[in-house]
């Protein structure tokens, strides 16, 4: 395709009339990688031939995404459609189409930032799929309308087999108008000889609450089977994107208590977490095939159980019926979310109960090591804010416990987890100085701070990752219009309610997020670094990593930087594959 810029037409018309495609002359485009957010108005890149084409890589069983933006340059244009080619290797080793998902990127329109370094207006976030990967069927976003000189980005999801063949494909993506290709970008992957687990290594446990998500699909709660039917294809949803969601708040055993007995009925509990937990839920023609949950919770249902007796009962009986089914080590109590001074007392009562019950079930707190607790807490989860003082700014904390303040309790078998939180961009305000550059969750914080944090999970060697929800607007706002909570656009919130009044089709699914993408990204990059590391040394990865990441709230925001970190690590984890 001859090549023509904006610029020249304005100078030199009559030429350009005639340089231009004739069959889509108003139809702007460029190509764009993952790690960047195109908001309506951003400019086209100027005389830069890498926008013209479509570059990327991968491991095997790895994702990769991309971005293509259309734009219409002088009058709206109707009917918009995109297709995409097979991938062919010199060898015509193939990865099918299939495996690319689309999507339409929509906007949020935020009317405040989240932070003094984020920014109100229309920020992309929602990805509308073109075919689903829950039901396979076909949404309402395409074929769409360009709005004149309001860019429109799409954004695609490239899966690598785990059995491709590693090399170099080509192929192309095709815009259609009115069913008839208008345009033809060339895409190119380059495969690389190693292949990421399905099963995530880094253990997660991310929120989800399924009685939000009934009510916000449903308008009300329908029925238990409704719950445990939408909980698992969010469930799902969080697989694909390498994380385990936890949502226990909804999906629990039946517990009954008659003279002081406790009786769990585990039937339709177990029904639901097996496919989970043994690695059943996304079958062989799907993408990551295999992949199982990294964590399983449990909390002491303290309104149903009164006294310390018949909760010492359910805990026996819980780690029993975990142990039997081969579940136990992934399994922890979630004792206490960000305890207060008030609530010490309730808390450590708790944890001696569940102590007594089974010493070997993992109690969880989200809070810094406190030496008082270490008798009963077994995962230390505090918030990233925790570990380093920022200089001429207060604590955040209390305690702040550096990296190395764990090591002892590490030492004898405890487990060092960490969390983000409003903390990253500011609670119930719009975050000053202390709030820049910590890793972030938020819509309008860039691709960088929402990838980072599994980087910084391997510098600081944390063990786990967990995040407080993934649904948090469902059910107090409609998310489609405003997803702002503790001050910040999306904290709690990774997914879009997707019914089919919004999004066409029949059945409900959820909506994933930019957000969501990037973070799957990051925990790819974990693979990496780890891979890096028994191949290379860990000194090696750390010069590496250090590239990219001085502390917990100093890092480098080039996007750049981080793909040719990434692309240094793949290339010598493949000659070492070899």
């Amino acid at each position: 395709m001859q090549r023509w810029i904006l610029l020249a037409l304005a100078a030199v018309p009559v030429i350009a009339t005639l340089q231009r495609p004739v069959s889509a002359p108003d139809l702007i485009w460029w190509t764009a990688d993952a790690m960047e957010k195109v908001r309506p108005s951003d400019s086209q890149p100027q005389s830069n031939e890498a926008a013209r084409t479509v570059n990327i890589a991968a491991g095997r069983n790895e994702f990769e995404p991309f971005q293509i933006v259309l734009k219409a340059g002088n009058a709206d244009i109707s009917d918009i459609d995109v297709d995409i080619t097979d991938l062919k290797s010199t060898t015509n080793s193939i990865v099918s189409n299939e495996h690319v998902a689309v999507y339409l990127e929509r906007y949020i329109d935020l009317k405040i930032p989240s932070s003094i370094d984020g920014a109100a207006g229309e920020w992309p976030d929602p990805l509308i799929p073109r075919v689903d990967e829950y039901t396979h069927e076909r949404r309402n976003a395409f074929p769409f309308k360009l709005t004149k000189a309001k860019n429109q980005p799409l954004w695609f999801d490239v899966y690598v087999p785990a059995d491709a063949v590693p090399g170099t494909y080509r192929g192309e993506v095709r815009v259609l108008v009115s069913g008839k290709p208008k345009i033809s970008i060339p895409v190119q992957l380059e495969v690389w000889n190693l292949t990421l687990p399905s099963t995530s290594s880094l253990p997660t446990t991310f929120g989800f609450s399924g009685l939000r998500a009934i009510r916000q699909h449903f308008g009300k709660y329908t029925s238990d089977k409704d719950l445990f039917d939408l909980t698992a294809v969010y469930e799902k949803a969080g697989l694909l994107h390498r994380l385990t969601l936890d949502g226990s708040s909804g999906v629990q055993p039946v517990i009954t208590t008659n003279g002081g007995k406790v009786r769990i009925d585990w039937e339709n509990y177990d029904r639901h977490i097996e496919p989970l937990m043994a690695g059943q839920v996304l079958s062989k023609t799907e993408p990551l095939y295999g992949a199982k949950a990294t964590t399983v919770t449990l909390r002491t249902p303290a309104l149903l159980l009164r006294t310390p007796d018949e909760q010492i009962d359910y805990w026996r009986q819980a780690a029993q019926h975990f142990r039997q089914k081969g579940w136990f080590d992934r399994l922890f109590n979630y004792l206490w979310d960000e305890p207060k001074k008030a609530n010490y007392a309730e808390m450590t009562s708790l944890g001696q109960i569940v102590r007594q019950a089974d010493p070997a079930v993992r109690n969880l707190v989200t809070a810094p090591l406190h030496p008082e607790w270490t008798g009963f807490i077994d995962i230390w989860t505090p918030v990233i804010n925790c570990f380093e003082r920022k200089p001429r700014q207060s604590d955040y904390c209390d305690p702040m416990i550096d990296r190395a303040g764990y090591n002892q309790e590490i030492s004898k078998g405890k487990h060092l987890w960490w969390y983000q939180a409003c903390s990253s961009h500011g609670c119930y305000i719009v975050g000053g100085d202390y709030f820049r550059d910590w890793p972030s969750y938020m819509i309008d914080h860039d691709s960088v701070r929402n990838r980072v944090m599994e980087w910084m999970t391997w510098k600081y060697g944390i063990e786990g990752e967990l995040y407080f929800s993934t649904d948090e607007a469902y059910g107090q706002r409609d998310p489609w219009q405003d997803v702002r909570l503790f001050g910040g656009n999306g904290d709690g919130t990774l997914f879009y309610p997707g019914t089919p009044d919004v999004i066409g089709g029949k059945t409900h699914i959820p909506i994933e997020s930019i957000r969501l993408k990037l973070i799957r990204e990051g925990l790819e990059d974990y693979e990496y670094l780890l891979m890096f590391s028994r191949a290379m040394g860990t000194s090696h990865t750390q010069e590496l990593v250090n590239k990219l990441i001085t502390n917990t709230y100093t890092f480098k925001h080039d996007p750049k930087l981080l793909y040719q970190v990434r692309a240094e690590m793949a290339r010598k984890i493949s000659a070492n594959s070899r």
